[in-house]
């Protein structure tokens, strides 16, 4: 096969504009196909399909002249490769149409589990932008300024078995992001140079894969929150985000994964930028809130009022072991974690009241209650134990010890206000908050307040 190419670096003036805007689409429409037939084991393409709302995807293809294409890609853990039929079409510009189902219709499927109605809001049909440095750019043409396709050769010996090994590297390392019962719900935004360390609240969306991550500018003596926005792509190398960040001059967008650190880094022009570092960019003022109005009674109870996904799941493993603790007391072997109260106004002697409520199958609820001795300093909250209030709080104190040590956390508790209460089951106009222990970062509860 004869490969042409139309360069647009091409000085030589009188032949280019010869050309008729059909006939230079023509050879834009060969320019592509040749291109996409001319590695032998595919490439390797990063999709994100909205950067403003979601992050991307990474896929790789291989493209017969027959008009199929092998697939695979980290959308999901079904990561086999399938093969569909595709088109360079020639339209208002050079296009390239995946026409029949394979593992990119996954980004435009609306029916995706929690974005039910839009999906990533992707697409099939792609616009050829042009092919630089060994890359072949694309827009995504339902979202032409906000959604990017590039293609780069693949590099692989093998597709068939090395894709499918690439896709499920990329995989876990977005699984390893999500919260487990062990890991940190701390994620922060890190950018270090010669002169100072700026933190960022990462605010990461496990389920769109797009940040908004935050910082506190000071400036006269103001201080202000600025935001910034972008969605993340991971690879087998690391991550990748769009649209890049810009900060103090300088541009990231390319991270690579750090072992030592569970965490993505990039390195431009001698400063460090750190994404997913577990340390707290900033802590906020909520934390003065709590005792005054609006902050008086604070509720936890997710049989009743549903859950959240800001509940750690090293919260619902303390949860679980509250249930064993009191089901290995023969005193209590049939009772059951049922959920809490914070009444964080303190009484006449300066202390604060936690009850905690246990299903009692013979006799309806019994409530242990805990004093707690409050104190606020560098915008943490610390709960220093004093005692127990009540004869039940006295049976099941060591069942209940590791509630009672998240709350007394040595290091205090980082505290947060998050709007109107919302769960899988109930929304709520009651205003939510969470507390996270400081010295053991995997526990996080939310729950509402009710005055």
């Amino acid at each position: 096969m004869l490969v042409s190419f139309l360069s647009c670096n091409n000085d030589n003036e009188e032949t280019l504009f010869s050309e008729t805007p059909a006939e230079r689409i023509a050879n834009q429409n060969s320019e592509l196909l040749n291109l996409l037939l001319s590695e032998t084991q595919g490439y390797k393409v990063v999709y994100f399909p909205k950067n403003d709302e979601f992050g991307g995807f990474t896929f790789y293809m291989k493209f017969s002249e027959d008009g199929t294409v092998q697939m695979t890609s980290d959308f999901d853990s079904e990561t086999g490769i399938e093969t569909s039929s595709y088109e360079v079409r020639i339209g208002t510009t050079t296009e390239l149409i995946f026409t029949t189902r394979n593992h990119i219709q996954k980004v435009s499927n609306p029916d995706y589990p929690g974005l039910v109605g839009t999906g990533f809001k992707g697409t099939s049909v792609f616009q050829y932008f042009g092919y630089e440095n060994g890359v072949i750019n694309f827009k995504d043409i339902r979202n032409r300024d906000l959604g990017h396709f590039s293609m780069t050769p693949s590099n692989l010996s093998n597709f068939t078995a090395e894709s499918i090994e690439k896709v499920e590297a990329s995989f876990a390392r977005r699984q390893s992001v999500i919260p487990s019962e062990t890991t940190s719900v701390i994620q922060s935004l890190k950018i270090e140079t010669d002169a100072k360390v700026s933190r960022f609240n990462l605010n990461y969306d496990e389920l769109s894969l797009h940040a908004s991550p935050s910082i506190i500018i000071e400036e006269n003596g103001v201080a202000t929150i600025n935001e910034f926005n972008f969605g993340i792509a991971f690879t087998e190398e690391g991550l990748i985000i769009s649209p890049a960040l810009e900060f103090e001059g300088e541009v990231y967008e390319t991270f690579d994964y750090d072992v030592n650190s569970n965490s993505f880094i990039a390195t431009v022009n001698g400063t460090t930028a750190t994404i997913f570092d577990s340390d707290p960019a900033f802590l906020k003022d909520d934390v003065y809130e709590l005792g005054f109005p609006g902050h008086q009674e604070f509720w936890y109870f997710p049989e009743e009022d549903g859950v959240n996904p800001l509940t750690s799941p090293g919260f619902d493993a303390l949860v679980e072991t509250l249930n064993l603790n009191l089901q290995n007391d023969p005193a209590t072997s049939d009772w059951s974690f049922y959920g809490f109260q914070y009444f964080a106004t303190p009484d006449s002697d300066g202390d604060v009241l936690l009850v905690i409520y246990l299903f009692n199958p013979n006799s309806g609820f019994e409530a242990a209650a805990y004093w707690f001795t409050p104190e606020i300093a560098d915008n943490k909250l610390y709960l220093n134990f004093t005692g127990f209030l009540n004869a039940t709080g006295n049976t099941v104190f060591d069942s209940m010890l590791p509630i009672l040590i998240f709350f007394n956390s040595s290091e205090g508790l980082y505290f947060e206000d998050h709007g109107s209460f919302e769960s899988d089951t109930a929304n709520y106009i009651n205003l939510s908050s969470t507390f996270i222990s400081a010295d053991q970062p995997n526990l996080r509860v939310y729950g509402l307040w009710y005055e």
